[in-house]
């Protein structure tokens, strides 16, 4: 289209229909009119270039901001779908930076853990959500589910929203990732699929676009003095998880974690669960994996052994744990390729932290989990009253008795006939339809002395066993119903199913 300007000022040079000869302009001021009109198009038309390139290079950084930060590959022939389209929407959440969740240290806690979009973990979910809320764990409590279908994410945010988020507050959060858990080969190909690869990847998703981690300054980060804790779905709480660890009745921690011990989180000093992982990573090709400098490489045997066999819960500073996400992430398919077993992930922690130097402090009682396993805050159990046990574990009271932060339902766990093993539970479980759990009598600790899980034999049990088996038992079994109630009370109109009829024991 042509110049409107530049249109006029050739009608007043020509008036339309007057002969040349006519024209009251002579020859010299024509020229210079026509010399300066073409100036001042080609000026237009440089000006108008850069305009538009300028506009398009907005455009192209702000959205390859975006595939960036979603994990997007670029290319002409890749178009978002809906839902990776509103991911960076949905993600981000006013509650993260609520003066108002901060703890009575002054401390913001994120507690964090990592799904995928089934419904085997969608209950765990529920269930851990739940007993976040029991405790009052403060801060904000987040699932990140990752990989899900257009359709399943749809679905997720709506019943969170309904059943989590409207009812236990915005602070319980859904944040979604794409899909991270395939398996490339050196060509790119996926060839298969490892689920642990959602832990690390959604970790560092969660801090750039939940969090907003990676937004400001290097100087001085987004929310980065605040504290992260990763933990497992299949983790319920007993007592808030905070960053204070200062108080010789709230802690189990093993003799050789003693010396220089830390006390509180601080950055630099994470803290974690000692898991029984030894410092076999060190056997791993460090070289390729982390690099031919890596820290990691001169951890003597004994430092590994102390600082860095751990496991969930994790508990660092936002600062930390960014670090932590970047290498871990980063080393992750590499440990994979060299061992591509379950624990690979939690190898590929502690190499990332070794890299890092973030030596950790390693805590017994953060877990239980293995009835039979040391390194637990088993310790804590046992001093419980044995006729007490059953019941406490139902209604557990740190002021009362002091328990472990978090139960870990990673074991099958079995007194006299009663068991409970999260494979055998029923995915609807929350659900208005749904029994509740039936529960083992008060006196089962003491009166059992044998268990006699689903598809093993009767195997005979001492008292300690008992009294560990029992409380896992029983806390989970209320627990459960507990949340089922909750769930009833505000979602089935009155309707619910209360009967206690749903015995894992006796179910196919």
């Amino acid at each position: 289209m042509q110049n409107p300007s530049l249109q006029q000022r050739r009608n007043r040079i020509r008036p339309k229909g007057a002969p040349s000869q006519g024209n009251k302009y002579s020859k010299s001021s024509l020229n210079v009119n026509e010399k300066k009109g073409g100036v001042s198009a080609f000026l237009l038309f440089i000006f108008g270039l850069i305009l538009f390139g300028g506009l398009f290079y907005v455009d192209h950084i702000t959205h390859s901001n975006i595939r960036h930060r979603l994990h997007i590959p670029e290319g002409d022939n890749y178009k978002m779908s809906k839902q990776e389209a509103e991911l960076y929407k949905s993600n981000s959440n006013a509650a993260y930076s609520n003066d108002n969740l901060h703890a009575d240290d002054g401390r913001m806690y994120h507690l964090i853990f990592s799904t995928d979009c089934s419904e085997f973990q969608h209950w765990q979910s529920y269930l851990l959500f739940h007993t976040a809320m029991k405790v009052k764990q403060p801060g904000t409590v987040t699932r990140i589910a990752s990989g899900c279908s257009e359709d399943d994410a749809v679905k997720a945010k709506k019943w969170h929203k309904e059943h989590v988020s409207d009812v236990f507050g915005n602070h319980f959060i859904l944040h979604l990732t794409p899909h991270f858990s395939g398996v490339k080969d050196k060509d790119g190909k996926t060839v298969g699929d490892y689920k642990f690869f959602n832990k690390p990847f959604g970790l560092k998703h969660w801090l750039e676009i939940g969090l907003g981690f990676a937004e400001n300054s290097k100087t001085k980060l987004n929310n980065e003095d605040d504290v992260v804790i990763l933990i497992d779905p299949d983790m319920i709480l007993l007592r808030p998880i905070t960053g204070d660890f200062s108080n010789d009745r709230d802690v189990v921690i093993g003799k050789e974690n003693e010396k220089d011990r830390k006390l509180k989180v601080e950055h630099g000093s994470p803290f974690a669960q000692k898991y029984g992982l030894g410092a076999q990573w060190r056997t791993f090709n460090l070289h390729e994996i982390a690099g031919a400098d890596s820290p990691a490489k001169k951890v003597t045997q004994n430092d590994a052994n102390v600082h860095y066999p751990v496991g969930p819960p994790y508990i660092g500073t936002v600062r930390d744990m960014y670090a932590i996400s970047q290498k871990w992430t980063e080393f992750v398919p590499r440990v994979h390729k060299e061992y591509p077993y379950l624990l690979a992930e939690m190898y590929a922690y502690c190499i990332a932290a070794a890299h890092l130097e973030l030596p950790y402090q390693l805590i017994d009682s953060l877990m239980i989990s293995n009835t039979g396993a040391g390194g637990e805050g088993w310790p804590m159990v046992d001093k419980i009253p044995h006729e007490e046990a059953c019941d406490f574990a139902r209604h557990p009271d740190h002021s009362k008795y002091a328990v472990p932060s978090v139960i870990h339902l990673c074991q099958r766990y079995s007194v006299g006939d009663w068991f409970f093993g999260k494979r055998k539970m029923t995915k609807d479980f929350f659900e208005c339809e749904s029994p509740l759990m039936e529960e083992p009598p008060s006196n089962v600790v003491v009166e059992s002395d044998y268990k006699f899980p689903p598809g093993g034999t009767r195997k005979e049990i001492d008292t300690k066993t008992a009294q560990r088996e029992g409380f896992m038992v029983c806390s989970i079994t209320s627990a459960l119903n507990e949340a089922a109630v909750f769930y009833k009370k505000n979602h089935c109109n009155g309707e619910g199913n209360m009967e206690k009829t749903l015995n894992l024991a006796k179910l196919k």
